[in-house]
């Protein structure tokens, strides 16, 4: 057991994730807890902003690392920069690598005792249409890969380097991660698209998982001996059909009702790519993300139950609880 006056530094703490991370260390008694925010930063959770200690930077500052890592026992990796923007996709892969390079270096130089990187089951890739995935595959540049995925597959080479030079690591590989937050960002904008009326659903299948187990998978990470592990953080494998079905079931609206098959598909990204070029901003569906969703993919959780010990909340609990705080909290007007 790590003892909870543990020096904790935290990177990503003000994003979905990061954020019940920091929520799960706080009620299991952690008190020391440091969180990495860039100068633009969103500390306005009321849950957790005035229980960490805030450091201002952001991972490209070694100088800053430095200084701040030198008495801290415990690193844990949940910042990342998640998007399907072709202008980004540099910026991504770059940050990715380079920043989490900067902490591995640091963390070996100032001797921190266990570094937990959470990855994504996007760097494990896919390779066919229909597959059964483990822990034991690699990410393979497949037509069924993303850029966010490499990205990903390149920050965990930066921390199994970490671990072969001496490093304590743990790496987490959660799937599709769901809960109540920001529903204009990450995955959570599915609620939002489905209670305003999302007519299409990709043909895929794909694992899903409460935000809350992810956290709990952190903490069983810290408190537990898995020196050099991954771990694939999936409740269950649900078709994207189903589950807007659920989630549309659980807003009390219709749920999408036609799937985007080979044809359509085409037609959908390079329309997207011609509206978010007109309104400069980022498109919401791109080739890379219509292929990869297209995939019937089956992910194993084995490993995180019986060596981390995880157990996950069914599925349609997480959908229900959180879909109730999304009508509980959500105005129309905060849409347009």
């Amino acid at each position: 057991m790590l003892p909870t006056n543990s020096k904790v530094f935290i990177t990503g703490a003000t994003g979905f994730v990061g954020s019940y991370i920091v929520k799960k260390l706080i009620s299991a008694g952690f008190h020391n807890i440091y969180c990495l925010r860039r100068t633009d930063g969103d500390t306005s959770n009321n849950d957790i902003a005035s229980k960490v200690h805030w450091v201002k930077g952001d991972l490209m500052n070694v100088p800053m690392l430095e200084t701040q890592l030198k008495d801290m026992d415990v690193i844990i990796h949940a910042a990342a920069i998640v998007t399907f923007s072709t202008k980004d996709k540099k910026k991504m892969i770059e940050t990715a690598m380079n920043g989490t390079a900067n902490l591995i270096n640091v963390s070996l130089e100032t001797g921190i005792k266990k570094f937990i990187h959470i990855s994504s089951i996007a760097a494990i890739g896919r390779r066919k249409k229909k597959e059964a995935i483990d822990e034991k595959l690699m990410f393979s540049h497949s037509e069924f890969d993303t850029t966010y995925g490499l990205s990903k597959f390149l920050a965990e080479q930066e921390v199994w380097r970490g671990h072969v030079e001496g490093l304590n690591v743990t790496i987490l590989n959660p799937s599709m991660i769901l809960g109540a937050g920001n529903w204009h960002k990450s995955s959570l904008q599915i609620f939002k698209k489905i209670y305003y009326g999302m007519k299409y659903y990709p043909e895929g299948t794909n694992g899903w998982v409460d935000v809350r187990d992810v956290a709990e998978a952190v903490l069983l990470s810290l408190n537990g001996d898995h020196n050099g592990q991954r771990f694939i953080i999936s409740a269950e494998n649900v078709s994207f059909k189903i589950m807007f079905e659920k989630i549309a079931k659980s807003l009390n609206v219709d749920p999408p009702n036609k799937k985007i098959n080979y044809l359509l598909a085409g037609i959908i990204w390079r329309l997207e790519a011609v509206r978010s070029f007109i309104m400069n901003n980022a498109p919401a569906i791109t080739q890379e993300t219509i292929k990869s969703t297209s995939v019937e993919a089956q992910y194993s959780n084995e490993k995180s139950v019986d060596i981390l010990g995880l157990k996950y909340r069914p599925i349609d609990q997480t959908v229900s609880e959180s879909c109730q705080v999304f009508l509980n909290n959500w105005p129309k007007s905060n849409y347009f």
